[in-house]
């Protein structure tokens, strides 16, 4: 790997690590974690994405279009979740971002 890629690849864990640092700062206050419940709750996070929909005679009908505009909603309020449940690092230690991945 080059030096120009090294740096690319730190910069980004930077970035990443400074946006995480900020993500938790903000949804772990009170007023953060008031928020995430009402975009849980809102945009059924814990429910399934394809739900009947009335209509007309098909009662059991599936629109995908609905379907995919629900999961579009889930999938940013759990990035948000996988944001403030990452593991902080203090501002100090951003400059030299841990590389490893967690699974």
């Amino acid at each position: 790997m080059t030096d120009e890629a090294k740096s690319r690849k730190v910069e980004r864990a930077r970035e990443r690590q400074r946006l995480v640092n900020a993500a938790r700062r903000v949804l772990e206050s009170e007023d953060g974690r008031v928020l995430m419940e009402h975009l849980a709750a809102t945009f059924r996070v814990n429910e399934r994405v394809f739900t009947p929909v009335r209509s007309g005679a098909d009662v059991y009908a599936y629109d995908p279009i609905t379907a995919a505009l629900a999961d579009g909603a889930r999938a940013v309020v759990l990035h948000l979740q996988g944001l403030a449940a990452a593991p902080a690092q203090g501002d100090a230690n951003i400059e030299e971002p841990a590389l490893t991945v967690k699974k």
